[in-house]
């Protein structure tokens, strides 16, 4: 595989491991979980304009569309960047952010606001990626990017900053709600 299509594939294999990790709940005692679900219905591969990616220097060409997933419901889009071998996954997730905060497979390292709306910036798996997780009704809107030695971010800093760049310059483009 070369370089540039190892780098880019690195955030879509955490995103991929986060999807499937995430739909594996089961009801307690064999009772249906009576708790609505809430419905996503913005698609992060639909939901940006060209304008909105080239704010942020996103490649405009059609993205890599994840499989859906349900429990949470979630539907994930992979971008390229313009300006590196990197890339960045953004899900519209049907959870919220305290479903963040009490995954373990998350270490929220801060909470901040992006576009008015409340943010948490967490290290994914404690070593991979770093996630920046928007609150948008009725769930999060999620920026996922990888860092490691052989990727173009290798901090979990480093990850974070341009992550919250990315959420931060998309943020006048958010729906108003999932």
């Amino acid at each position: 595989m070369n370089t540039r299509v190892r780098r880019f594939a690195w955030p879509f294999v955490i995103a991929m491991g986060v999807l499937v990790a995430g739909g594996c709940a089961e009801p307690v005692g064999g009772q249906a979980d009576e708790t609505p679900v809430p419905e996503i219905t913005f698609h992060p591969c639909d939901g940006f304009s060209s304008e909105a990616l080239a704010a942020v220097r996103l490649d405009a060409r059609p993205p890599d569309r994840m499989p859906d997933r349900d429990n949470p419901q979630n539907f994930g889009c992979g971008f390229q960047s313009q300006d590196s071998y990197s890339g960045v996954v953004v899900s519209a997730i049907g959870e919220g952010p305290a479903s963040v905060k009490s995954d373990d497979r998350f270490d929220v390292l801060s909470e901040t606001e992006i576009g008015g709306r409340r943010a948490l910036v967490s290290d994914f798996r404690g070593g991979s990626a770093c996630t920046v997780s928007v609150a948008i009704e009725p769930g999060i809107l999620e920026f996922m990017i990888g860092y490691s030695e052989l990727e173009d971010f290798t901090t979990v800093d480093a990850a974070c900053d341009q992550a919250t760049k990315v959420a931060t310059a998309l943020a006048p483009y958010f729906p108003d709600h999932l």
